[in-house]
């Protein structure tokens, strides 16, 4: 699982994702997008798929649809982050999880990046398979 050709990776079908919602002070945007940067290197030598970061850009409701923001009551003064990690499959998560072993340098990001984000405000994680029959 190490080192995976990065080009031949990332054309693979994901059928597993992992998702991560969390809020951090806007001040610490910059400081986030380089521990974000750092994760996403971390995770491609380590074999994940795909790892993609976004922010949220609007916090209005649409329709009867209430904004996460609300939902997961960010403040103004908060941005709110998701994170995407795309797996082939839940064995692939496995692989991954054990190529990542012993890597210390996966703590010390961790570390970091828990200093960066509002405490406490890892709302929304989970691992979601693909639909077949839809996709």
């Amino acid at each position: 699982m190490n080192n995976p050709n990065v080009n031949e990776t990332s054309n693979k079908s994901a059928s597993q994702v992992a998702i991560f919602i969390y809020r951090a002070p806007k001040e610490n945007h910059d400081a986030l997008v380089k521990v974000n940067k750092h994760s996403h290197d971390f995770f491609m030598k380590h074999g994940i798929l795909r790892f993609e970061v976004y922010n949220l850009n609007a916090r209005e409701d649409m329709m009867e649809f209430v904004n996460l923001a609300k939902t997961i009551s960010a403040s103004e003064n908060e941005e709110v982050w998701m994170e995407i990690q795309s797996y082939r499959d839940a064995k692939h998560v496995q692989e991954f999880m054990k190529a990542m072993e012993g890597d210390r340098s996966g703590d010390e990001m961790y570390n970091e990046f828990m200093k960066l984000i509002t405490p406490g405000s890892i709302v929304t994680f989970g691992d979601f398979g693909k639909l077949g029959e839809i996709s």
